[in-house]
Order: structure tokens, then C-alpha cells, then sequence
């Protein structure tokens, strides 16, 4: 469970320090909103230790703002948030299910390149 969780962190905050890096161009206050949004999830991730439920809610939480955020923004943009949105919406950490942590690094794989996609279309 704690490999799950903290693998979890250490996507959102690499999200996070593409976002931080690569914030500018005509969209900057959605790119902005987005990094709050990995900066509050990374802050609700780390207050659900132990509560698989509670991780599950801000993993959904996440992909609900950045789906809202994809609304606001245009071209590049709106597809990395949509596609962020798609990856973190999709994955719930089930601790019965014997493929969990293949799943994780899938999701890992599929969150990595959506940020960079969501870095690039913001610097």
C-alpha cells in the first residue's frame, strides 16, 4: 500500500515540476490551475496514508479538475489536460487485485507522458 502511495507522490510531483517549469505562454492562468490541482492532490494523497478510499477520492478529485481545466483551455493544452484527466479518472488502486502494481506502472507510464505533453503545450 505504501508503494502505491508513494509511487502516486513521486508522479504528482513530477507532474508538478514539469508544470512549475514550463508554465508560460498564452494559457498561463490554466496552467497555473492545473498546478495547484497536482499540488492539492499531492497534499490529499499524503493525509489518505492508510485509507485506500480516501486516495481512490483524490486520485478522482484530480481528474475531475483537470477535465474541467481542459474546458478552459485551447490547442495543445486542452488535449494534455484531457488526456491527464483520462489517465488519472481511470486508475483506482484495488489492493485485491494481484496486477495492482503492473497497473501502476502503466499508469505511471501513461501520467509521465501526459505531462509532458501538458508541459510542452504550456511553455
Amino acid at each position: 500500500m505504501n508503494i502505491l502511495r508513494n509511487s502516486l507522490a513521486v508522479i504528482a510531483a513530477s507532474a508538478l515540476l514539469s508544470l512549475t517549469a514550463a508554465c508560460g505562454g498564452g494559457q498561463t492562468a490554466v496552467c497555473e490551475e492545473a498546478t495547484k490541482a497536482f499540488t492539492d492532490y499531492s497534499t490529499k494523497a499524503a493525509a489518505a496514508a492508510g485509507d485506500i478510499k480516501g486516495l481512490n477520492t483524490a486520485t478522482g478529485d484530480l481528474a475531475a479538475q483537470l477535465k474541467d481545466l481542459s474546458g478552459k483551455a485551447d490547442g495543445d493544452l486542452k488535449v494534455a489536460l484531457a488526456g491527464m484527466a483520462d489517465s488519472w479518472g481511470s486508475f483506482k488502486i484495488d489492493l485485491k487485485d494481484p496486477a495492482a502494481a503492473a497497473k501502476l506502472s502503466e499508469f505511471g507510464q501513461k501520467a509521465t507522458q501526459a505531462t509532458q505533453e501538458l508541459a510542452s503545450a504550456c511553455s
